[in-house]
């Protein structure tokens, strides 16, 4: 009996030593569930943004992260969608009445956006917080219409040229700063296996972009496509196919795309966006890379690339106003910067020039803070980079394309696009 009883307060104390091991084990799944999955009560604030590089979109996700933690904060869903589905994501949602919250956009589409009632007058905030005066005059073109502020900028990515040093440096080929001095170094560098220099031609507003960078150096104007500026690109790009220096393919590759041809060593320099060097930093590539403002025709260029951000029709309006507060704070607008390589969208945040591995000089980046030129401001935004970008995969695509046909064509698309909006 003695035994008996001996043995039922041994089982006794196993299954309570069992009970604290399963409690404790369901208070920390709970625990970790809770900090995972937040509370059905918590609010969720929704940004819509266009897929670019993987290291972009999980630089937004960590700073919708960051956000999310903080206390009494909602939680941040960050939905990606290709450029090409941009516009139709966009107008399906407004059909459906279910917008994003926050809206991130390449800051040439914004004036369409806008054009569309997508976003909300937020000149209120603008004016309570005095934020115009910490970005450049030229970067709020594309956030306003009749005076109002539909958005805020967001990112600084300009268009560069980076270059394969170590190609220059073993054909004694100089940084190309004319188109001239382009054509020269693209044939000395170019070997087989390797073309000169690479675009991105696949997606309209990335090639529109690029043409745009062109056009103005030469200028040129979006009005007058088909007039000696306009024809000057054209003559280049026909020039650089037409020599096999400039890889017809590209109407296959977008931005992230070129990156990697030049990470393989397939092209030897590329026009693309700064944060590109981002991509090329963690690719730990075996030659050293330069980076140096896009050449130019008749005058240097320097244009503000990059995303606005804006708040919807139907937006929780508090709630998103509290994250434009946090991502326009000076810390956060230097981690976007720091972690793209792009430069910092306000004037008084500084570039990280100590820890630029690519050596952007500090030339550039002056002038591109101080002389930055908006691209057009326009609401039939779509329709004129389908239509350019439509001309210029004809221009790479086709043998023997006619020039003047196809600029003909083009500024007559765009001029109907521009009067019909």
């Amino acid at each position: 009996m003695k035994m008996f009883r001996v043995n039922v307060v041994m089982s006794i104390g196993i299954i309570l030593i069992l009970f604290a091991v399963i409690s404790d084990f369901s208070r920390n799944s709970l625990k970790q569930t809770q900090a995972t999955n937040p509370p059905s009560d918590q609010k969720v604030l929704r940004i819509l943004a266009p897929y670019e590089s993987t290291i972009n979109c999980k630089m937004l996700e960590d700073i919708a992260s960051q956000y999310s933690m903080i206390e009494n904060n909602p939680k941040v869903e960050v939905e990606f969608i290709s450029k090409n589905d941009f516009k139709k994501e966009i107008c399906m949602n407004l059909d459906q009445n279910r917008l994003a919250d926050l809206i991130i956009c390449d800051n040439s589409v914004m004036p369409a956006l806008i054009n569309l009632n997508v976003l909300r007058d937020i000149s209120d905030y603008i004016s309570e917080t005095l934020k115009v005066s910490h970005y450049s005059l030229v970067q709020w073109n594309n956030t306003r219409s009749d005076g109002k502020y539909y958005g805020i900028p967001f990112t600084c990515d300009p268009y560069v040229l980076i270059y394969n040093k170590k190609l220059f440096v073993q054909n004694y080929v100089a940084v190309p700063e004319t188109w001239e001095d382009l054509k020269v170094a693209a044939r000395k560098v170019q070997r087989v296996g390797i073309y000169g220099v690479g675009i991105a031609a696949r997606q309209p507003e990335e090639v529109t972009a690029f043409f745009l960078q062109m056009l103005y150096s030469t200028g040129g104007s979006i009005r007058e496509l088909n007039g000696e500026g306009g024809m000057k690109v054209f003559e280049l790009l026909d020039y650089l196919k037409t020599n096999k220096l400039l890889p017809v393919k590209c109407i296959n590759w977008n931005q992230e795309d070129l990156t990697n041809k030049f990470i393989d060593g397939e092209i030897a320099m590329m026009i693309n966006n700064l944060s590109a060097l981002s991509i090329i930093e963690n690719a730990d590539v075996d030659f050293e890379v330069g980076a140096a403002a896009v050449p130019y025709e008749k005058k240097e260029n320097y244009m503000f690339h990059g995303k606005n951000i804006g708040v919807s029709i139907s937006a929780d309006y508090s709630a998103s106003i509290q994250f434009l507060d946090y991502i326009t704070q000076k810390s956060v607008v230097s981690q976007i910067a720091d972690t793209t390589e792009s430069v910092p969208v306000q004037l008084d945040v500084e570039y990280d020039l100590q820890g630029d591995k690519y050596a952007i000089s500090r030339e550039f980046i002056q002038k591109q803070k101080g002389h930055g030129i908006a691209k057009s401001s326009l609401n039939s935004w779509f329709d004129i980079s389908t239509s350019i970008s439509d001309g210029v995969y004809q221009l790479l695509s086709e043998s023997e394309p006619s020039l003047q046909n196809l600029a003909d064509t083009m500024q007559d698309k765009v001029r109907i696009a521009i009067i019909e909006n």
